[in-house]
């Protein structure tokens, strides 16, 4: 009886938050709709209480709300710890939409959420177990965002790991076709989508505004977690310090990486087969089990008891 007191409490608290949001989603969905009719209806307004009123609830409401408790909390924050932040934001690639002051006020806010939903677990009497339970809750609500941004960067490199080859045979193609190394890069980033070109077009407007090369390969090093991306421009650097001739090394790595690549499929295609015992042992056979074996228990114990 208790226990259920506790989890419907706790659900309530998280339904507030995503009630806001869709809240926010729907007066978005509404505004974008019903925009090209009131623009024809009517002028558009430069009352600035107007302007605010058609913004979506949670840009007027939450965004500033968050961004206060973030300006607070920041000042206790470490400096090790803000950088960390910013780092593990631009490895998730989120720049566009997250920022430090952002990430911090979430984890603030869902290990206020977990602290309460701790406190309402000791709500119904202390010991060990719940105290456990209640401290598992806080710091797993507290990190959760860092999980997330963990997982994405995650993702990101496995899209850039299986975009690398190629990119670096067009590479190739244009270098050996006369183009110059920054004009080959210009055009995999325009022509392609994805990280990798996003970032490689980050790159050629860093050395639009005057950023060495060099540098430019360091910041795309700090911007991601792929291995390979960063063993290709460990490469390239060192290829260009000793003036090797670029397309005989681009034609090499794209080899190797198209290597790699092969690799990592072949061993997942390995560790399926024991992916595959836990479900077959604990889901396929117990039903086969029974389907096979069921009629003839129930004989023998008719049977028996005939």
């Amino acid at each position: 009886m208790g226990v259920e007191i506790y989890v419907a409490a706790f659900a309530c608290m998280l339904a507030v938050p995503l009630v806001a949001y869709a809240a926010g989603a729907g007066e978005k969905l509404g505004n974008q709709g019903g925009q090209a009719v009131n623009t024809l209806r009517k002028p558009t307004s430069t009352n600035l209480r107007d302007v605010r009123l058609q913004q979506r609830a949670t840009d007027r409401v939450v965004a500033p709300m968050m961004d206060a408790l973030a300006g607070r909390v920041r000042r206790f924050t470490p400096l090790g710890a803000l950088d960390e932040m910013e780092r593990k934001i631009n490895v998730a690639g989120v720049t566009s939409t997250w920022t430090v002051e952002r990430l911090l006020a979430t984890k603030v806010f869902f290990g206020v959420a977990g602290a309460a939903g701790g406190l309402v677990i000791l709500l119904g009497g202390l010991s060990l177990k719940r105290l456990a339970m209640a401290a598992l809750l806080t710091a797993g609500a507290y990190i959760a965002p860092d999980m997330q941004l963990d997982r994405r960067a995650k993702d990101r490199a496995k899209l850039i790991e299986k975009d690398l080859p190629d990119i670096l045979d067009q590479m190739t193609i244009g270098v050996e076709a006369g183009l110059g190394f920054d004009a080959a890069l210009v055009r995999v980033a325009t022509e392609n989508e994805g990280p990798l070109a996003e970032e490689f077009g980050r790159m050629m407007q860093d050395r639009q505004l005057g950023m060495g090369r060099e540098e430019a390969f360091n910041r795309i090093v700090d911007r991601t977690s792929s291995g390979d991306l960063k063993h290709f421009i460990l490469a390239l650097t060192q290829a260009d310090k000793h003036g090797m001739p670029l397309a005989t090394v681009l034609r090499v790595q794209a080899e190797e990486m198209r290597q790699k690549r092969r690799v990592r499929a072949e061993e997942k295609a390995l560790a399926l087969p024991v992916k595959l015992v836990l479900p077959l042992v604990a889901c396929i056979l117990p039903s086969l089990f029974i389907v096979i074996l069921g009629p003839a228990a129930f004989r023998m114990i008719d049977g028996g008891a005939v």
